[in-house]
């Protein structure tokens, strides 16, 4: 039986090539790491976490891959985020191509420290496409902080660890008990959708609205109910975090970085850069990676 929140020592890695673990760090029985691979044979097969079983793509396009979540309804597309409660079995039909994942394995332990003996992960249901933005940026911080650990990154990092916890509880009850509607939660998805996919075009409120067809007033509102966050927030993190990525990858150079990212100039890139992270581009690609 595959663990996908274990290290996959000692485990078949049929079909999968270049397996590396870029950093990682534990918290009584909590673990998170990044890890790096390459699918490159079709495959499928079973597998079942034995904690709860997070992870985040830090690709910059969407994975493809196709998951049974042990529902009726059959295979559906892995979204960008995901969740699966321990001891259930999942079939997986992973697509070919790289992938780059922040994983957490949330145990027992840690959780009912967290939660003061209170269980209420044990009602939680598998998701295979998880939309939440508070989520998002926790996975984020995480990456960023394992890569590059700075003063207290252990308590930093248990710290976010517990906020990715409380905020999936939460998340969860909201979608069960209807904080918001089937119908809004599927626009904020839409939104999101399309501004991951349109991050290179213009992406005022009224842009947004017209490719979403709502209304500007009506985009703005769902997306800050349905979230917590305005939306200028949210595109305009979601840009440093594509740029962080292409700064981090193959030697694109700056100027076409700031134009995949939808800044109309390198110094209008480089001041939002550096406001988000106290960094010029430069500087951040020059700095070298730690890993652990």
């Amino acid at each position: 039986m595959f663990r996908p929140e274990s290290d996959w020592t000692g485990q078949d890695r049929f079909g999968v090539d270049k397996f590396y673990i870029e950093a990682s760090a534990s918290v009584s029985d909590a673990r998170v790491d990044i890890r790096h691979f390459n699918w490159v044979r079709p495959s499928s097969g079973v597998f079942s976490p034995e904690k709860h079983y997070l992870d985040y793509s830090l690709n910059t396009q969407p994975r493809r891959s196709m998951l049974s979540m042990g529902r009726s309804g059959g295979f559906v597309a892995s979204g960008d985020m995901l969740y699966m409660p321990p001891h259930r079995q999942y079939v997986g039909e992973p697509a070919l191509q790289e992938r780059h994942l922040v994983c957490v394995a949330l145990g027992d332990a840690f959780l009912e420290e967290l939660f003061d003996g209170e269980r209420p992960f044990h009602r939680l249901e598998p998701c295979a496409d998880v939309q939440n933005i508070a989520m998002r940026r926790f996975f984020e911080g995480l990456a960023a902080e394992l890569r590059e650990p700075g003063f207290a990154s252990q308590a930093l990092i248990e710290s976010m660890l517990m906020g990715l916890a409380v905020e999936l509880v939460r998340h969860v009850s909201t979608q069960e008990f209807g904080a918001g509607s089937p119908r809004s939660t599927r626009q904020v998805r839409h939104i999101v959708d399309y501004v991951m996919d349109n991050l290179a075009a213009p992406l005022g409120v009224a842009d947004i609205a017209r490719g979403c067809n709502m209304s500007v007033r009506h985009v703005a509102r769902v997306f800050k109910d349905g979230t917590g966050v305005s939306l200028g927030e949210f595109v305009a993190r979601s840009r440093i975090a594509l740029a962080k990525e292409l700064l981090r990858g193959d030697g694109t150079r700056i100027k076409e970085i700031s134009w995949r990212c939808g800044f109309s100039s390198t110094s209008a890139f480089s001041a939002a850069f550096r406001v988000a992270t106290g960094q010029t581009p430069k500087d951040f690609r020059c700095q070298p990676r730690l890993v652990h």
